[in-house]
């Protein structure tokens, strides 16, 4: 049997009514050499029968049954059990630009990288948001360019479902977090520096839905700050003593802006006050350093000014500049 060109792998856990969409947005893809694998993780909604329903009507679809692994043990999963020569990787919520997997293919073999990348799109309600059909341009992230972006590029976000992986990527390679919150920026982050640069077409392909029951909308506990600060701290000390230490400094700076920005904008604030204190104490300690980066953003340099002296106006300063990134 000839290998497919992609496995895509669908994580599915009782996705209900978006399951069908998704699967939608995937069938109709211009790129039509793919294996879709739906790794169902214990759903209890009927989305495993859904699963089975579509396999049958689809021959180049199969279903892995098995318990809740959680997002990295359901992927994990579909990455040994893949056939292709690539791999993407679908939330089963979430949809496809019709020529996400041909721009990502070709991006991959135009340049001889392991890895190309699209724009992610977070959208709210039934249908995205209307897009361009073609990319509006190409690049190409060189070593160590493509980890700098990835901690500070927008376009290329954190997330594992906006991107290509060569499969040579995942062998001999420990596909585990030790966290929950910010696990697809802790893997990218590993996974990247195996390669020599990453591709990046500058195209809407995926689609994030966002609603009531997504992860990045539930309310705040502790276990998110943790695993956040836990990533951002990995990140730097695996930069430092090298040119990315900088840039490392700058996002886990950054990181801490946004994790008190998190707490100050919960209606139970209170409940993170010790937390606030300890990331106000760091903010503090780390600011002249701070000030002197580059890669710094100026607003985040003035956000951190404020904060610093802290303050109703620094919890409005929170809500007109920082925003949530998956």
């Amino acid at each position: 049997m000839t290998r497919p060109l992609i496995t895509v792998v669908v994580l599915v856990y009782n996705a209900g009514a978006y399951l069908a969409p998704c699967l939608e947005s995937i069938s109709r893809q211009t790129l039509t050499d793919f294996e879709l694998l739906l790794v169902d993780n214990g759903s209890t909604d009927g989305s495993a029968e859904a699963c089975d329903a579509f396999a049958r009507e689809n021959q180049r679809c199969t279903v892995i049954h098995q318990e809740n692994l959680g997002i990295i043990g359901g992927r994990g999963a579909g990455v040994q059990a893949a056939k292709g020569e690539y791999l993407a990787f679908v939330d089963s919520d979430d949809l496809l630009h019709r020529r996400m997997l041909e721009e990502l293919a070709a991006s991959c073999r135009s340049t001889g990288l392991p890895v190309a990348c699209c724009r992610f799109l977070p959208f709210l309600g039934e249908q995205p948001p209307e897009v361009p059909d073609e990319p509006q341009a190409r690049l190409r992230f060189e070593a160590p360019l493509h980890l700098d972006a990835l901690l500070h590029d927008k376009r290329v976000e954190y997330s594992l479902c906006n991107k290509l992986y060569h499969r040579s990527l995942f062998e001999g390679f420990d596909f585990s977090s030790p966290v929950i919150y910010n696990e697809d920026l802790y893997l990218n982050w590993h996974i990247l520096q195996r390669v020599k640069g990453m591709a990046f077409v500058d195209l809407v392909g995926y689609f994030y839905r966002q609603h009531a029951a997504s992860t990045t909308h539930r309310p705040l506990h502790r276990r998110a700050l943790e695993d956040q600060l836990s990533v951002a701290s990995t990140i730097l000390n695996e930069a430092k003593d090298s040119a990315l230490e900088p840039t490392a400094r700058a996002f886990y700076y950054e990181k801490l802006l946004y994790l008190d920005s998190m707490i100050l904008r919960q209606e139970n604030a209170r409940d993170f006050s010790a937390d606030h204190r300890f990331l106000l104490a760091q903010l503090r300690q780390g600011l002249r350093r701070a000030l002197t980066l580059p890669r710094l953003p100026g607003k985040m340099k003035v956000v951190a000014l404020v904060a610093c002296m802290g303050g109703p106006f620094y919890r409005w300063l929170c809500r007109l500049l920082l925003t949530d990134r998956r």
